[in-house]
């Protein structure tokens, strides 16, 4: 496995640690939305839902890193949001990660659910 280079340590060590927090909340976040959504939802609730979190996510990271401002809420909503994607759709998905655990929670999943 290839090391880091310096110019790569120095680089993420500026980011500091309320950017990295912010990369690891976006990057584990299609696993907790995939606990809460439902199958059964139409694309368009499912991305509501999701972005509606991210937001939720943003403001209390922001809140707890004392950034709560409208400049450090949208640089919070941001690096989350394209995070989040990114490890979504090349992570998490590919994987069958998030689906699984979709698929396996009872609020994720149609259990319990009579079908009329």
């Amino acid at each position: 496995m290839e090391s880091l280079d310096p110019q790569t340590l120095a680089a993420l060590a500026a980011l500091g640690p309320v950017a990295l927090w912010l990369l690891a909340v976006g990057f584990f976040s299609p696993l907790v939305i995939a606990v809460i959504q439902q199958s059964r939802w139409s694309p368009r609730k499912q991305s509501i839902v999701a972005f509606l979190f991210y937001v939720v996510v943003a403001a209390v990271t922001a809140y707890l890193s004392g950034i709560f401002n409208t400049a450090g809420l949208i640089v919070a909503l941001l690096v989350i949001f394209v995070t989040a994607g990114n490890s979504y759709k090349l992570l998490w998905k590919p994987t069958g990660v998030a689906p699984a655990i979709q698929a396996a929670t009872p609020i994720g999943s149609n259990q319990g659910k009579h079908e009329a």
